[in-house]
């Protein structure tokens, strides 16, 4: 079999890697398109391409207002062999860069304006080493798109190539996924058209280094639930403030039992997610006025290895449950404290606080309003659709005006935690999962190890999770049953504004593994990647995995 190449195109990548940094592709914005149309004319000019125009184009995001895409591009061979190249061509933006965002996405001039800045020892070691391209989106991730389109170039001049690369472009990696969601559906499709056999997916986010020879590999990525917390309380006027219920209170409790809270960390092997951390919480007061407010929220963030919704829904509300004991005594202690003061005479305060799943409570409304709560209900989701649209509501803000558009139509009115899921939710996903994978899936951590070894004395560590969150999280489903009938049902939005297509995830399975080079500071302005990584070793290092992958 022939599928070798020399790999002398470190100058390629770099002209490749500039174009691209320089082109401003904010996630969540229609600056994604810009890039998009780039990189689908990069490749149209391509010769393969060119004189197969039926295997490479843009595959459109349903209902994204954005009108964004997916660009894929397949170099058939021979066989049924297949490896899938990934990346996102999204970046966050770049308001922390200040006065200096103009000079953002040109790694030369920002360079300069660097040293302006009152950086760090070691932001200005690797500035002044000359070893590093510092830029928005040159690790995260326009140095893995640039390598992998590079080496799909070099690929598509070999003739009686064995096996097929398919190569993937997606959006909306840094917020959504809306990107890779939607090219599962484009992975199944093109399975089926073209008799197609995933190996295996790379995909090349930049990995980081606790020691400067000592390289990362993931063989999976870290799952992520964004678990909110709907306290409804009771209102009343301040000075009469035992007749209500502050659901303030209650809310702070349950942050404090959550926050940083190890028993959330999922533990496989030597890694060890971490633990939550509350991103949102307050009432939910719109103005001022002298009243207890009628109800309070927040959100959080939980990464997994292991557990499951079900898991997650259940440990939830044991915790709000106990929550709720602990409050409802505070406040019955205080009330008998406040009573003796004042040695007035009255009854134990009744206090019954209720926790409910989302799915729980819309089953109540429903069963309670029937027809009448449904309409009003669809009416609400289209009018939050404009609303994201226009940007005058977050995904979040609007599961909690789902929420409260619910409790309009339960008849209980007593005080009431809910608790739902927001999107976006990522499943865990490990090849530790698969059964019966190959021996070169299997055995590509030590090809790689080896190979590093040998050429720069350098080594690569595997990992079974990509802690960052990717979107290799897409590429298989584990534990379905324990998954699909948690998160839909408990999350407001789902079927509507958002969903994930959980029987195709099943459907590929397939074993997925991250080679991409050295980063350092992501998200920050002193982002950065190694030159070398991204013009020869992580090059080499994709090439090498291809090959071992495809040779029969």
């Amino acid at each position: 079999m022939n599928v070798g190449f020399s790999l002398n195109i470190s100058k390629e990548i770099e002209v490749l890697f500039n174009k691209l940094v320089s082109i401003r592709s904010d996630t969540g914005t229609v600056l994604e398109k810009d890039v998009e149309e780039y990189i689908y004319n990069w490749i149209s000019k391509i010769e393969y391409f060119n004189n197969n125009p039926q295997m490479y184009g843009k595959y459109p995001l349903k209902n994204d207002y954005l009108g964004r895409s997916v660009v894929w591009a397949l170099l058939k061979g021979n066989g049924k062999r297949t490896v899938i190249l990934l990346h996102h061509h999204d970046v966050v933006d770049a308001l922390d860069y200040g006065s200096l965002m103009e000079y953002a996405y040109s790694p030369d001039l920002l360079k300069e304006k660097l040293h302006l800045l009152g950086i760090s020892k070691d932001v200005k070691s690797d500035l002044d080493s000359g070893e590093w391209i510092f830029g928005r989106g040159t690790a995260d991730m326009k140095a893995g798109a640039a390598i992998q389109l590079t080496l799909l170039k070099q690929y598509s001049k070999i003739k009686d190539f064995n096996g097929n690369i398919l190569l993937l472009s997606v959006p909306d990696e840094e917020a959504l996924s809306s990107g890779m969601r939607e090219g599962v559906n484009l992975l199944v499709e093109l399975k089926h058209q073209y008799e197609l056999d995933y190996t295996i997916i790379i995909n090349s986010e930049p990995h980081e280094r606790e020691k400067s020879n000592i390289g990362a590999l993931y063989e999976g990525s870290v799952g992520k639930i964004m678990p909110l917390i709907y306290v409804r309380g009771k209102k009343a006027h301040i000075k009469d403030v035992f007749s209500g219920f502050n659901p303030m209170i209650l809310l702070n409790e349950i942050v404090k039992r959550t926050e940083l809270n190890p028993d959330f960390s999922d533990v496989i092997g030597d890694e060890v997610s971490p633990p939550p951390s509350w991103l949102y919480s307050r009432d939910r007061k719109k103005f001022y006025d002298v009243s207890i407010p009628e109800a309070a929220g927040g959100y959080f963030n939980i990464l997994t290895l292991k557990r499951t919704p079900k898991d997650i829904l259940k440990q939830l509300k044991e915790i709000c449950e106990e929550a709720t004991k602990d409050v409802t005594n505070f406040v019955s202690s205080n009330y008998e404290g406040f009573k003796k003061k004042t040695k007035i005479q009255g009854n134990k305060l009744k206090l019954q606080i209720k926790v409910k799943s989302f799915n729980e409570l819309y089953g109540e409304a429903l069963s309670n309003s029937g027809e009448k709560f449904v309409k009003d209900y669809t009416r609400t989701i289209e009018k939050i659709k404009d609303d994201i649209q226009n940007n005058k509501i977050s995904i979040p803000e609007s599961t909690f005006v789902i929420i409260e558009k619910t409790l309009e139509y339960v008849k209980d009115l007593s005080p009431m935690v809910i608790i739902a899921f927001s999107p976006p939710y990522y499943p865990h996903v490990s090849n530790i999962d698969f059964k019966g994978l190959s021996k070169a899936v299997l055995n590509l951590n030590d090809t790689i190890n080896d190979f590093s070894k040998h050429s720069w004395n350098e080594e690569y560590k595997k990992y079974n999770y990509f802690m960052g969150i990717s979107d290799m999280s897409y590429v298989a489903l584990t534990s379905s049953e324990e998954v699909i009938p948690y998160i839909g049902p408990n999350m407001p939005l789902w079927g509507n504004l958002y969903n994930i297509p959980f029987e195709h995830m099943k459907e590929l399975s397939i074993p997925a593994i991250n080679i991409g080079p050295w980063g350092k500071d992501l998200h920050k302005l002193s982002e950065r990647v190694l030159k070398r990584d991204l013009l020869e070793r992580t090059p080499k290092l994709i090439k090498l995995a291809i090959e071992n992958l495809l040779k029969g």
